[in-house]
């Protein structure tokens, strides 16, 4: 006679299916993610050709987008600290109001429907592991002339805490023509960090604007730094922390403050079949919500003392949207 199979069999043969099942599914995650990020490393590496080629070839930077949030009506918000980095300043998770006089990394916008419905899950803006690294950087006179004069950074995209609910964006009626692009056409929500969550104005580069910059205060920070080719030798025994002023001295002496911009579809290095990039990548190994351009870094550096000083800034590098330099990315993915 036949016999079948007993409950406890069954119920076995089942957990070991599902067993294989969730090292299957977790072995396949694991494979996408890598392949995501090795994606990611290429792209990392094919912009940074492509800036260097771009820039050696006359070419004129503008339209990257800030990662600073824009001040009431779209303007920039202006730091009481010029050619300084803002330590004091603290970023909340919450985000930033466009009204608000703190200095903001962007965080996403807080509020933008009528009801005032909190839609930060849609779209969470900065990276939490790239957040860590900036800190809010003054320009003075001299950097912004050097970044509109040398790099041909003119505008930047910046971008509001809190959207407009009936447009989406700021329409033509509450935009200055004269703060338009170049062509006289006025910029929109589709130009920015998030084309349905955020929306965007291009702002003038000029003296005190803040710009996001990378924090030597912190330990990620000054990896950054020495990825881009500058030492900063301080070591901290336990419980020490830097000193302000100490790492503004190194950072002078070795080369200038990073500033970071996102490199973004409306950025005039893209769409170049000579030198530049078809298109302005993603990197696709994170989740949708946060920003997800890459990052390019530029180097304030100055050139003698006193009167005769000049600020030449130089192209430093790139970094995904987590704040990974290339050698760190690579890092990332020998470990995965």
């Amino acid at each position: 006679m036949k016999k079948g199979f007993t409950l406890i069999e069954l119920l076995m043969v089942i957990a070991l299916i599902a067993i294989v099942s969730t090292l299957a599914v977790s072995k396949l995650g694991g494979v996408r993610e890598v392949a995501a990020r090795k994606v990611s490393l290429a792209n990392q590496k094919a912009i940074e050709r492509a800036v260097e080629a771009y820039l050696t070839n006359g070419g004129r930077l503008n339209r990257l987008d800030s990662l600073i949030y824009a001040g009431g009506g779209g303007a920039p918000i202006f730091s009481s600290r010029t050619g300084d980095f803002d330590f004091s300043s603290t970023f909340s998770d919450a985000g930033g109001s466009a009204s608000d006089s703190t200095d903001w990394i962007y965080l996403g916008p807080k509020e933008d429907d009528p009801d005032g419905t909190y839609r930060s899950e849609y779209n969470a803006g900065i990276h939490p592991d790239l957040k860590k690294i900036l800190c809010p950087y003054g320009l003075n006179a001299v950097q912004a002339d050097a970044l509109g004069t040398r790099l041909g950074l003119r505008h930047v995209m910046a971008h509001t805490a809190y959207a407009d609910a009936a447009a989406n964006a700021y329409p033509a009626a509450h935009y200055p023509k004269e703060r338009a692009y170049g062509d006289g056409t006025v910029p929109n929500a589709s130009d920015g960090l998030d084309a349905n969550e955020s929306a965007c104005v291009a702002t003038f580069v000029t003296n005190r604007m803040t710009v996001a910059a990378i924090n030597p205060m912190t330990d990620l920070g000054r990896t950054i730094y020495q990825a881009c080719g500058q030492e900063l030798m301080n070591t901290l025994s336990w419980g020490q922390s830097y000193d302000e002023t100490a790492v503004r001295a190194e950072v002078s002496a070795s080369g200038g403050p990073l500033i970071a911009f996102g490199l973004g579809d409306s950025a005039s290095i893209i769409g170049k079949s000579d030198a530049g990039l078809e298109s302005a990548s993603y990197s696709t190994f994170t989740q949708k919500k946060y920003y997800s351009r890459y990052i390019l870094l530029f180097r304030l550096k100055t050139i003698g003392s006193g009167s005769v000083s000049q600020v030449i800034p130089e192209f430093a590098g790139v970094l995904d949207c987590e704040g990974n330099s290339l050698r760190a990315a690579q890092h990332v993915i020998t470990r995965l």
